[in-house]
């Protein structure tokens, strides 16, 4: 009975459906009222020729009616229409279309498109906006409120894109929007020129004016951002939102109304010294007589050092202008006043934040302004390694034949007696004989003879024992070979010092006291005194690479022998001012020094005899050569990298040397000398290293 009933149904509804739908050349007509949601889906699916698949979900029923004719497309058009106002939707797939629930449809939806569909019907589509201009997290902020309660819209920052799941006819809609906001004018750039105000401080104000709260006011491409140019007084303003740029221009114009007169700036240094930089803007000031105050007839008392830093000096090294002498306190003065108006304004410096303070009208600011930031850059350091070879070489000789007799009755008498060197020790025969004669007599006395090989006879004389015959012969052979490296580094134009060696103290002067007692109590006064290594340059980089050296170099010592009035003091210096090439090795000085010198003591005419005339005189000569040059080679450092590379080559030499030295075999235990390494340093520096 129930088949029955629904092979009824069913030819029922096919005569409505072919009553009511007719595919005629006019069209398709439709007329449901109140039907199941099904029956109405599958009877346009068969007029349209289309395939049509039903969710389950989908239950209920529609009513869908044309008062005209209508083609497929406006019958499955008005199919979605219809769909959608029951809370389903009409989903375009590849194989034809699908109604799901409206919830399901973001879900089921196929069709996505990345550029303008023309599509206007009810059908959920997927649509990708790529945006130039605006910013997608702000763009999805205005539009969200406008797509369907069902449906998705999110925004893609890495891209700057917004995907949107929506209907067709809606998302027509978001994209005729989404063109109007997404508009060249947000990256808008504009140029204000400034006549009397200061950009950086204008800017600055603005800024702060118009800050604002929230995601919107932090965004670039939305609020405009303004800049300032400080070598052309300008303001740089980018914005999207024209009304917000009118307002920026009318307040520019206000706060560039007037001019300020006697204002005073600071202005921070980021390489320069100020103390030094102010000397110079002074001078500058001081020689522009369109702005140098008349009545100030002290000005140029107040500026001792015009050069600056680069001012000659002329008092050589060892003046107190030399290499490393301080600054001028000048340097931190002001200007002296004056009871007219100075229209050249007064320039102080600041030393604790390197910072110069300017007092002076708007068009000199400017002016020294610029002159600021050409000073105001970061200088080249160069790298000095020099090298200081002393090559000493001193051979000595001395062969002599002394002797003493005395007849039996200790009547007669006959010797020679010759002095050697002083070096040499006890060479005189009857030096040696007393010392000898003490040292038999008493066992604890040590003889003190000559260096080198004394050969005798000893004999009794008397009571005495002495030397009857002495042949003294000795060769002394002495070098060194000392060789100094000393390397520093300095900023350009500014002086580096080393010094490697000993403070001693010198006397100057003294005087005795005598007090009560017997005993006298002596006041001295010292001075003292560097001996060692002294290396002092001055280096000066010009623009095509070349460095001036102003360069002190001293080796000094302290002579083993000293005299009666105190010790004395070798020394050896040069002084010079030269140019090299970055990196080129020049030599500086050097002394070659070739000494000589002999003597003989004789017995006059037997001294001389041949053969035997040997025995008769004492002979010695000395020959001594010095070798002492000195080399530098400068190297220009311009940027950190090269810093970072000329200190680790430097590191690597010295853990290569470290790891060659071999420690002396002893019983105690051996240190390891791994414990502060090289390697640490370097860490440190890579750790500071930008």
């Amino acid at each position: 009975m129930f088949r029955l009933f629904r092979t009824t149904l069913k030819i029922v509804l096919m005569l409505v459906v072919h009553q009511n739908c007719v595919a005629q050349t006019q069209g398709i007509n439709l007329s449901f009222n109140n039907a199941d949601v099904a029956s109405v889906i599958s009877s346009v699916a068969r007029a349209t020729n289309k395939s049509i698949l039903v969710d389950p979900k989908v239950r209920g029923k529609i009513s869908l009616s044309s008062s005209q004719s209508l083609t497929p497309e406006q019958a499955i058009e008005s199919l979605a229409t219809a769909l959608r106002m029951n809370g389903f939707a009409l989903v375009d797939t590849a194989d034809g279309y699908r109604v799901v629930t409206a919830a399901d449809a973001k879900l089921q939806s196929s069709q996505t498109y990345t550029a303008s569909t023309g599509l206007t019907g009810d059908q959920i589509i997927t649509r990708v906006f790529q945006l130039n201009f605006a910013s997608a997290p702000n763009v999805v902020t205005l539009i969200k409120p406008l797509v369907s309660p069902n449906n998705t819209i999110n925004a893609l920052p890495g891209n700057n894109s917004i995907l949107v799941t929506d209907y067709a006819s809606n998302i027509d809609r978001i994209e005729k929007i989404i063109q109007s906001v997404d508009s060249s004018a947000s990256s808008k750039v504009e140029m204000i020129q400034l006549k009397n105000a200061q950009a950086n401080k204008v800017a600055s104000l603005i800024n702060r004016a118009f800050q604002t709260s929230g995601a919107q006011g932090n965004d670039p491409m939305s609020n405009p951002t303004v800049l300032a140019d400080p070598a052309t007084n300008s303001l740089v303003i980018r914005g999207g939102n024209a009304e917000r740029i009118k307002q920026i221009r009318v307040l520019v114009a206000k706060l560039d109304s007037s001019k300020n007169v006697g204002n005073i700036y600071v202005v921070p240094l980021k390489n320069a010294e100020a103390a030094k930089l102010a000397i110079t803007l002074r001078a500058v000031v001081a020689a522009d007589n369109s702005s140098a105050d008349t009545g100030n007839t002290n000005i140029n008392a107040l500026l001792p050092n015009q050069g600056g830093e680069n001012s000659t000096n002329t008092g050589g090294l060892n003046s107190d202008n030399a290499l490393g002498g301080a600054p001028s306190a000048s340097a931190t003065s002001a200007l002296t006043s004056s009871s007219a108006p100075s229209t050249g304004g007064k320039i102080q410096a600041d030393p604790n934040t390197n910072s110069l303070i300017i007092t002076a009208t708007e068009p000199v600011y400017k002016d020294l302004l610029k002159v600021i930031q050409q000073l105001d850059r970061r200088r080249a350091q160069v790298y000095i390694e020099s090298m200081i070879v002393e090559l000493t070489d001193a051979n000595a000789a001395e062969l002599g034949v002394q002797w003493q007799a005395l007849n039996s009755s200790n009547t007669a008498f006959a010797g020679t007696n010759f002095n050697g060197p002083a070096s040499s020790g006890n060479t005189n025969i009857i030096g040696a004989s007393a010392a000898i004669n003490a040292a038999l007599n008493t066992a604890s006395v040590v003889p003190t003879l000559g260096l080198g090989l004394n050969i005798g006879t000893i004999t009794n004389f008397g009571s005495n024992l002495a030397f009857s015959t002495l042949l003294r012969a000795v060769s002394t052979i002495s070098g060194a070979n000392v060789l100094s490296t000393p390397n520093l580094m300095t900023l350009d134009n500014e002086e580096a010092r080393i010094i490697v060696g000993q403070n001693i103290p010198i006397v100057t002067g003294s005087y005795a006291q005598t007090g009560s007692s017997s005993t006298v109590t002596p006041f001295q006064t010292f001075t003292r005194q560097d001996v060692g290594l002294t290396l002092r340059v001055r280096p000066q980089v010009s623009e095509n690479g070349t460095v001036k050296l102003q360069i002190f170099q001293e080796v000094s010592s302290i002579q083993a022998v000293t005299s009666a009035t105190g010790i004395i003091l070798n020394k050896r210096n040069v002084e010079s001012n030269v140019i090299v090439e970055d990196g080129q090795i020049i030599v500086l000085g050097g002394l070659i020094g070739d000494e000589y010198s002999d003597g003989s003591e004789k017995i006059p005419f037997l001294g001389d005899l041949p053969l035997i005339g040997g025995l008769f005189r004492y002979d010695n000569k000395s020959r001594k050569r010095t070798n002492l040059m000195v080399f530098i080679r400068p190297s220009v450092l311009r940027s950190n990298e090269a810093n970072n590379i000329v200190s680790n080559r430097e590191l690597n030499d010295m853990e290569e040397k470290r790891k060659n030295f071999v420690q002396v075999p002893l019983l105690l235990k051996k240190e390891n000398l791994n414990a502060t390494t090289l390697i640490d340093i370097r860490d440190i520096m890579h750790n500071i290293a930008p």
